[in-house]
């Protein structure tokens, strides 16, 4: 399979760019909310980071211009035989959401959980995060970068999925053929995110 190349693939550099795009999103205001919002933010974003470059299934990319990063991961019938290191991955996981939410924990589980299982069951490749620094948003730099893993979704057939955290970026996923699949509420309505699937053209 061809795959693009990312100009920068270190894990700091996509962590520095998303904790920007994402700031003042409200899903993340909801996971992150307080003081610590910022802090709590990159340490998320760099442990997604850094676990993307250890997982050959994952793919990180940062644009030329070091304003956009995103993270796909790959469709399960293109995946090799996995390690058995899910469980460590799981473990990781849910100690770095201990430390960030503290004792809003198991309601931030039960969320992750319930995004989890509304995710399509047919092979598709998944758009886990794309974000573009504020000051170089609206030049379609974000496009640009997602558009090689939407040429490799046409040319193969298989279909895209993510979730926005944002209703202001319906549009912009409007755009790129995604159409919206569901809703979902989370944590008694404090939290949403709008669950998006693009047909291969």
């Amino acid at each position: 399979m061809n795959e693009p190349q990312s100009a920068v693939s270190d894990p700091l550099t996509a962590a520095n760019i998303l904790t920007e795009a994402f700031l003042f999103d409200p899903f993340f205001s909801w996971l992150f909310p307080g003081k610590n919002h910022k802090q709590n933010l990159h340490e998320w974003w760099h442990f997604l980071t850094r676990h993307s470059t250890k997982n050959p299934n994952w793919i990180l990319s940062v644009d030329a211009h070091g304003s956009t990063s995103s993270i796909w991961t790959k469709p399960i019938l293109d995946l090799e035989e996995p390690e058995n290191n899910g469980d460590a991955e799981q473990d990781a996981f849910v100690n770095l959401m201990h430390e960030l939410v503290d004792d809003r924990i198991s309601q931030v589980l039960e969320a992750f959980t319930e995004v989890n299982a509304n995710h399509p069951t047919q092979p598709h490749w998944y758009l886990q995060a794309v974000g573009t620094v504020p000051e170089m948003q609206g030049k379609g730099r974000a496009a640009k970068l997602l558009r090689p893993i939407l040429k490799i979704c046409d040319k193969e057939g298989i279909g895209a999925y993510l979730e926005s955290t944002n209703p202001r970026n319906l549009s912009f996923y409007y755009r790129l053929g995604f159409e919206i699949q569901k809703e979902l509420e989370l944590d008694d309505g404090k939290a949403a995110l709008t669950c998006m699937w693009r047909d291969p053209s």
